[in-house]
Order: C-alpha cells, then sequence, then structure tokens
C-alpha cells in the first residue's frame, strides 16, 4: 500500500485524534488540547508543592524561633494554625492529579463514571479545609486591624473595625456559598455554569477585603512613624521596621490576590492563600519587637540586639533615646504598631477543564463546558 503524502503545511503536532463517548459517539480532539492539558497538570502540581514546602519550613521556623512565653498567645496559635491548615490543603490539592478527576479521559470527553467516593470525599475534604484557612486569615485581618487601632478614638475605632470585618464578613459568605455549590454540583455530576458569576463576585470581594485591611494597616503604621518624627523620635526603631515588613506582608498578598484576575496565568490563584498564609507569622514576628526595649537603640550592635530580643531571652535592657520622656513617649506610640497578623485570599478546590480562557474554579483550574470535567465543572471561581 502506497504511504499517504501529506499537505506541506500540515502541522504534526496539531493533528485531530478521535476518542469514544460511553454512548459510542465519536469526539474530535486535538494535540494542542492535550498538550495544554499536560502542561497545565505540571503548573499546578509546582503550586501544590511549593505550598508545600514553604508552608511546613515556615512552621517549623516559627515554632523554633518564637520564644515560650510568646507561644501561649493568641496569634501564634493562629499563625501556626493557618501554616497547618494550609500544608494539609496543599497536600489534598495535590491528590487531585493524581486522581481520576485528572485522568486525560475524563479530563478531554468530560465523562467522570468512575469517579466514585474516596475521591469525591477528597474533593470535599479540600474544600472545607480551604474554607477553614480562608475564615483563620480573616480572623488574623481583625485582630491586626484592632491591635494597630488601640490608640485610635473610640469613634474612628468602630467604624474602621465596622467596615473592615463588615467587609470580611462579605467576603467569607461569598466563600461558604461556593464552598456550598462546589461540593453540590461534583457529587450531583452537575455543571456548575450557572454559578460562575457567583465565583467571580466571591473573587471580587476577597481582592476588596484585603486590600481595605492592607490600606488601614499600612496607614496606621506610617502615621504612627510621622508622630514619633515630631516627638523627636527619628531613629530607625521597632516602629521603621514594623512598619517596612508591614508593607511587605500586607501588599505582596493584596497583589497577589489582583493578579488573579489575569487569564494567562490562571494557576497563579493556588498561590494566593499560600503566599498570605507564609506572611503572617513573618509579620508577627517582626512586629513583636515593639514590646522589646532593648531593640529601638543605634548602635554597631543594634541589629544583634534585634534579633537576640526577639528569638532569644534576653536581660539586656537600654533606653529608646536616653531619656525617661522620650522612652514613654515611645511606648506610647508602639502601642498601635502592635499588629501581628496579615493577609488573605482564597479559594475552594474544583476539578474543573483546561481549555477556557476566561472562567475557573478557586485553585486556577478551568472551567469549560465543552473540553474537561464539563458535568461538574465544580467551582468557576471560588
Amino acid at each position: 500500500m502506497e504511504n499517504p503524502t501529506l499537505p506541506a503545511d500540515f502541522d504534526l503536532f496539531a493533528q485531530n485524534f478521535t476518542i469514544l463517548l460511553p454512548d459510542g459517539t465519536q469526539m474530535n480532539r486535538t494535540m494542542q488540547e492535550l498538550n495544554q492539558y499536560r502542561m497545565y497538570g505540571f503548573h499546578l502540581a509546582i503550586n501544590y508543592g511549593a505550598g508545600v514546602g514553604a508552608s511546613v519550613m515556615l512552621l517549623l521556623i516559627l515554632l523554633l524561633l518564637t520564644r515560650a512565653e510568646k507561644r501561649k498567645s493568641f496569634i501564634f496559635f493562629l499563625n501556626a494554625l493557618c501554616l497547618l491548615t494550609n500544608t494539609i490543603r496543599c497536600v489534598l490539592l495535590g491528590c487531585f492529579l493524581t486522581s481520576e478527576f485528572y485522568h486525560p479521559y475524563a479530563v478531554l470527553s468530560g465523562d467522570l463514571e468512575r469517579i466514585k467516593g474516596p475521591t469525591l470525599a477528597t474533593h470535599v475534604t479540600t474544600n472545607i479545609f480551604t474554607l477553614v484557612v480562608t475564615a483563620l486569615v480573616l480572623v488574623s485581618l481583625s485582630l491586626q486591624v484592632w491591635i494597630v487601632c488601640v490608640t485610635t478614638p473610640a469613634l474612628q475605632r468602630n467604624i474602621i473595625m465596622g467596615v473592615t470585618t463588615g467587609m470580611a464578613c462579605v467576603a467569607f459568605a461569598y466563600k461558604f456559598i461556593v464552598c456550598y455549590y462546589s461540593i453540590k454540583t461534583v457529587l450531583a455530576y452537575e455543571e456548575m455554569t450557572p454559578y460562575l458569576d457567583l465565583f467571580s463576585k466571591s473573587y471580587v470581594t476577597q481582592a476588596v477585603s484585603i486590600w481595605l485591611f492592607s490600606c488601614v494597616f499600612t496607614y496606621k503604621l506610617g502615621y504612627a512613624i510621622v508622630q514619633r518624627r515630631r516627638l523627636n523620635m527619628p531613629q530607625f526603631g521597632p516602629m521603621q521596621i514594623v512598619f517596612i515588613m508591614g508593607c511587605q506582608t500586607m501588599f505582596a498578598p493584596a497583589l497577589f490576590s489582583t493578579l488573579q484576575f489575569a487569564n494567562t496565568s490562571p494557576e497563579i490563584i493556588n498561590n494566593v492563600l499560600t503566599v498570605v498564609c507564609l506572611f503572617l507569622p513573618l509579620s508577627a514576628i517582626w512586629a513583636g519587637v515593639v514590646n522589646d526595649s532593648d531593640v529601638a537603640g543605634a548602635g554597631k550592635d543594634s541589629h544583634h540586639r534585634l534579633f537576640r530580643g526577639e528569638f532569644y531571652r534576653s536581660s539586656v535592657s537600654t533606653n529608646l533615646s536616653g531619656s525617661s520622656t522620650a522612652y514613654a513617649k515611645s511606648r506610647l506610640m508602639s502601642v498601635s504598631t502592635y499588629g501581628k497578623g496579615k493577609d488573605i485570599e482564597s479559594a475552594t478546590t474544583t476539578p474543573t477543564s483546561l481549555v477556557h480562557k476566561t472562567s475557573m474554579d478557586g485553585n486556577g483550574i478551568r472551567v469549560d463546558r465543552d473540553f474537561g470535567f464539563s458535568r461538574i465543572d465544580a467551582a468557576g471561581r471560588v
């Protein structure tokens, strides 16, 4: 038999192939779709693995470097619990890539008949852990805002707490609803398409909540530094350190929460909660120096005293400015900067599709009615 001659413009890497559906119907797919499925799985695996490793490492650092007396504090417990639950969440998300949800035939055909009890149970547990992490982060954010507003007049403090807490409650309510529909549709093998708009609103409220907390925290710290300079205390002390770390730990997760809307890299959604959980203990460790009077002094060994005062037991004691009056002023101003929690983001997991360019679930898994998991499209935009 004579070998067929391929056209000169025929692209072997984009050729079509046929798969059979359970009812015998033929479905055409392309090599480009298969390659996209393959590459997207790699991206997700890298994100999940990096999240597990980073969370475990920072949890160990937090446990080892935090002084014994500070381990009894609520903020330490909250930060450690965030890292622990986020580690479990990332491990469960990684199980998605090894389950029947991500089998090539299931993704390309949308047939999920082989997905049974254990796999579905893992999916439900992942959504629950995502909701728990979101709640912990929101509580930490609210606690942080309350701490930095301690010296604020009662009326202003009540207004700030009312607005930020209300926004956090709205974001959590959307997250709860999204988790509910994500679990419900997967267990019923239904499409998630009717709820995609709800998921988009969930992400918007979460992003607004993150930025709101970020702006309040950094503004209060910046204003406190200005007040210190008016009291002739311009040295680079604990408050300046807390301000720098606060800017970093608040705005980095806030930027990630904004980048999640870029459809070019949907897998970045997986990093939002992880980034927030990683920055929570970092900011708490640095904020702790506000209580130590020996770390504000200037000098060639000031950085040594900073680390010794925060991470170890130290008997060293120095004045902030060499004056008892200045020290009292410094302590008064420092109260408004004792913020220890940091940021948020979120996402529930749901197996969905790889090809759709505009819709994705809480873990950056794309949703599409024609390609991949079309019968459950479980969580559009958590």
